[in-house]
């Protein structure tokens, strides 16, 4: 059995795991420092009860939580949720606009999007993040920008499967065109080659209220549209 020092370490990981923040992150939102949040993390030590509920605050879960044991597995259909159309919350990330779905599903595997891609240039902006990454073409034409590959234009009813972890952009190539894309949870990515601040996208990190230091431009997001449909 389980001390309650792994048993704490385990439910912490888990938790900033399912919000998809860093140790960093976690660690600012619950007035902790970082050394010592690894170090709880990793079963070396504990905290108080004022640090624990004030890390518990920070993580937005009752203390009782930090203590949880993981939750069983749901059966198939246990939950469900519906996106009315112009309900999604919207991101302007340079230009694509991101009305992500099924936010309201605190814990997935997945994180859908419809992307509206308005932006131009060349791809030098390309990012990586973690997981795996799909998308699918619904209208006009996408210029996908993918590390170690040439540039591809993608049409209506095209799709692309890929390692998210490849610096990677889409470009619109002669007028706005639309596209479903669909996100892994961070947590399957390839911590050999994607660093804490790269575990979700920037539109994700923005959605989650995280926005990228090196783009303070990128902090605020949009009102919901009726173009998320």
């Amino acid at each position: 059995m389980k001390d309650d020092v792994s048993v704490l370490g385990d439910c912490l990981m888990r938790l900033r795991k399912r919000r998809g923040w860093s140790i960093a992150e976690t660690a600012r939102r619950g007035g902790l420092s970082t050394s010592m949040l690894w170090k709880v993390e990793n079963g070396q030590t504990t905290l108080t009860h004022g640090k624990l509920a004030q890390l518990a605050k920070g993580l937005e879960v009752p203390i009782g939580d930090l203590f949880a044991p993981p939750e069983p597995a749901l059966r198939k259909g246990g939950r469900r949720v519906v996106n009315r159309a112009g309900t999604a919350p919207t991101i302007d990330c340079g230009g694509n606009l991101h009305h992500f779905l099924a936010t309201e599903i605190a814990s997935k595997h997945y994180f859908p999007c419809l992307i509206e891609v308005n932006a131009g240039g060349d791809g030098s902006d390309a990012e990586p993040h973690g997981g795996e990454e799909f998308a699918y073409v619904m209208s006009g034409r996408v210029k996908l920008h993918c590390e170690g590959y040439s540039p591809v234009i993608m049409e209506a009813g095209d799709s692309v499967y890929f390692d998210a972890s490849l610096e990677h952009r889409y470009v619109s190539v002669d007028g706005p065109a639309r596209m479903l894309c669909v996100y892994s949870h961070p947590e399957h990515a390839r911590q050999d080659e994607v660093s804490d601040h790269e575990m979700h996208s920037r539109a994700m990190k923005l959605l989650h209220g995280s926005p990228d230091p090196a783009r303070p431009e990128e902090a605020e997001m949009m009102p919901a549209t009726p173009s998320a449909a």
